[in-house]
């Protein structure tokens, strides 16, 4: 199957109804039983360079792609990054988690935008006008955009908890419910990075807590 092509036809949308600060918007990390969830927030350059006619949902790409491109965004576009940690995971749940986590991106911007093109469902706090597209990081240039730096990030981040906290394989598999995640979370218990409300971490801390005496 093709991997879809980002377009331009919602930005352009958006600047003909006179938002010319338009910024894509995505997240990356609500599926996983440890780390946090992270958004990017990205205003692309009105260019015709190379690197953004390579842009595409950053599942489409592979990690040295999207490590290159996430560089030549961070070099020419206007982005932000945001975050919500497991613990705020744990106290708010995912989704406003997810949403405080893109309020956060945006508003990492160097300028404030005019509109926001939201990946999915989500609606971003703040009062910008924006439109939120299913499928938005496979349809939408800044999307997609927003998708790879805030990929690229999280990764980086668990590679940095894999050194920190050894024996979960975080590196590897970033934190997701892999059978070797949930093996190693089995063998032994959650750590700081996971999420403690999620139902396997809650599993494998009872399986680790001594029988009360």
């Amino acid at each position: 199957m093709t991997a879809l092509v980002p377009g331009w036809r919602v930005e352009r949308a958006l600047e003909r109804a006179g938002h010319l600060r338009v910024a894509g918007v995505d997240e990356v990390g609500r599926g996983p039983l440890a780390g946090p969830v992270l958004a990017g927030a990205v205003v692309l350059p009105s260019s015709r360079a190379r690197w953004i006619g390579r842009l595409r949902d950053s599942k489409q790409l592979t990690p040295e792609e999207r490590i290159e491109l996430a560089a030549a965004i961070r070099a020419h576009a206007d982005w932000g990054l945001g975050a919500a940690s497991c613990h705020v995971v744990d106290q708010l749940g995912i989704v406003a988690a997810t949403r405080l986590a893109m309020w956060r991106a945006v508003r990492a911007l160097q300028a404030p935008p005019d509109a926001l093109i939201v990946d999915g469902r989500e609606v971003v706090a703040g009062g910008t006008p924006q439109r939120a597209v299913i499928g938005g990081d496979a349809l939408c240039v800044s999307v997609a955009a927003a998708s790879i730096v805030a990929k690229v990030a999280r990764d980086e981040l668990m590679c940095r908890l894999d050194a920190a906290l050894p024996g979960y394989g975080f590196a590897t598999h970033k934190g997701y419910a892999t059978p070797e995640h949930r093996d190693a979370l089995w063998r032994l218990g959650p750590s700081t990075a996971h999420r403690q409300t999620w139902v396997p971490v809650r599993e494998a801390a009872r399986r680790a807590r001594p029988p009360a005496a």
